[in-house]
């Protein structure tokens, strides 16, 4: 299926929206912005077709297979299933998920029989992938018979204390924590087979946040009130005379060998349906690393459609989301500094990365390519007017982080190297598809799926439509108190390869 090419020019409505959009004080200038949601005005689709269940983890709750990590940055299976209905892609083509996360395009691509490639850092979507993409070789009655076992058996308290990092110190309760590791360690003795073995070590690693006193919440781990860390943070407040921090009540924590035997349970079931089913002879692979890297060394037009969703500029940390996942797997204090620092720039504690891109790109002989990159970001008028009013904003303390300027400069160089690598590896008429979410920082708004767009027409690809989701989200109560309440846009970008 070939997608429309919108050429019409924006209507008297479209330019009193933006308009009305983008007035703020006065202090830093929005034309180039402006002009810029002019210019792709006609691409801008509302739809119903898409909605904010699709495109989050939300609608794979209840997914077979998709369910077995609560992944809650990654989109569901049936988005990537609707985007591939509508770019006619088949066997024999070959899909590309720079950002791979869970896995859930290189799953859907299994079994639709569609050769794939993915790329991922965290070692936490690395398991999920080599457990859940050997679903058909899973031993059955051996997993029932580990069913059973945990049914039947006391947990016993294993002394052996959980691999903490600094952040995850007091999540479980004493004894949960001793359960937890006497499972592992029992597990690891068992008299089952590796694979096996592998999928009881996702299990574990699943219901972590379940047992613990820890809930995943952006740029950051809530703790509940209950915790030690909790009582002793408000001990030390109210000593000095300070108010305790808001109490969170996360309700009931789930026992250990319950949460372990419910998610066996549910995996179980999922197996005895899909090892029913015939699976399309294909291959799919994730690659471990940075996309910075690895997007680099692939070869060129080997992609008939990209779907992805890269972290968003919203200063979510997975590094502290996933944390206690990441200590389980062995990351320590400086190796989860590493992994923040290597991934997408996103938070606030990311360092430039251009140097470094600039020594990798000489290193692999590609130095034109690095400037070329480099000159689309210095020539692109929007992109610079909204790096100049961050600073602006900065120098007048209307951020609350100074380091978001760092973060959005880094994100969006990052950005325009990846979309550029892109272009070099797609085929002819590839298409990509993005979805991402708009921002804003003392009260700039940033038309993140407008900059990448323009971004990617500079280099290639020829925009197509970009869809709209309707429930938008807002902004924080403090930028519509201050700014108004125009909401961020949420979208997904479509673009083809010429």
């Amino acid at each position: 299926m070939t997608l429309p090419v919108f050429q019409l020019p924006p209507s008297a409505a479209d330019a009193a929206r933006i308009q009305l959009a983008y007035a703020n004080d006065g202090a830093t200038s929005c034309e180039a912005r402006m002009a810029l949601e002019q210019q792709y005005a006609a691409l801008l689709t509302p739809t119903d077709e898409f909605n904010r269940r699709l495109v989050s983890y939300q609608a794979n709750k209840q997914a077979r297979l998709h369910n077995w990590l609560k992944y809650k940055e990654g989109f569901s299976a049936q988005l990537v299933d609707i985007l591939l209905s509508k770019f006619g892609v088949q066997a024999g083509q070959k899909i590309l998920e720079p950002f791979a996360g869970s896995a859930t395009t290189l799953l859907v691509a299994k079994e639709l029989g569609i050769d794939a490639v993915g790329i991922e850092i965290l070692p936490v979507c690395h398991l999920a992938w080599e457990a859940k993409s050997q679903y058909r070789q899973y031993d059955i009655p051996e997993l029932q018979r580990v069913r059973h076992w945990l049914k039947v058996t006391t947990p016993g308290l294993n002394e052996v204390a959980f691999p903490h990092v600094t952040i995850t110190h007091s999540a479980f309760t004493p004894d949960q924590e001793a359960k937890l590791m006497w499972y592992r360690d029992q597990f690891d003795r068992m008299a089952v087979s590796r694979l096996t073995k592998l999928l009881l070590r996702l299990i574990l690693m699943s219901v972590l946040e379940e047992i613990s006193f820890t809930r995943k919440d952006g740029q950051y781990l809530r703790w509940d009130a209950r915790s030690e860390k909790v009582q002793t943070r408000n001990a030390q407040r109210t000593a000095k005379g300070r108010a305790p921090v808001k109490v969170f009540d996360k309700g009931r924590i789930v026992d250990v060998r319950d949460a372990l035997s419910g998610a066996l349970d549910e995996v179980i079931r999922d197996l005895e349906v899909m090892q029913q089913n015939g699976l399309p002879a294909s291959q799919q692979e994730l690659i471990k690393g940075t996309v910075l890297e690895v997007l680099p060394q692939l070869a060129d037009q080997q992609f008939d459609v990209v779907i992805t969703s890269p972290p968003y500029c919203n200063r979510y940390d997975y590094t502290r989301t996933y944390a206690l996942e990441l200590a389980f797997l062995g990351v320590d204090d400086q190796g989860i500094k590493d992994l923040r620092q290597s991934l997408l720039s996103c938070t606030v504690e990311n360092r430039s990365k251009l140097h470094e891109l600039g020594s990798y790109y000489t290193a692999l002989g590609r130095s034109a390519d690095f400037d070329r990159v480099k000159q689309a970001l210095d020539q692109n008028a929007a992109l610079q007017e909204v790096f100049a009013a961050l600073h602006t904003r900065g120098l007048r303390g209307e951020l609350n982080n100074q380091g978001v300027i760092r973060m959005v400069e880094g994100y969006f160089t990052e950005l325009a190297f990846v979309i550029f690598e892109l272009q070099r590896a797609c085929r002819s008429q590839a298409h990509v598809a993005i979805v991402n979410d708009n921002v804003r920082y003392g009260g700039e708004i940033i038309p993140v799926d407008l900059l990448m767009t323009d971004l990617a027409a500079s280099f290639g690809f020829r925009p197509e439509i970009i869809y709209v989701l309707p429930q938008r989200k807002g902004n924080s109560s403090q930028q519509m108190g201050k700014y108004g309440r125009e909401a961020n846009r949420k979208s997904i970008t479509v673009w083809a390869r010429n």
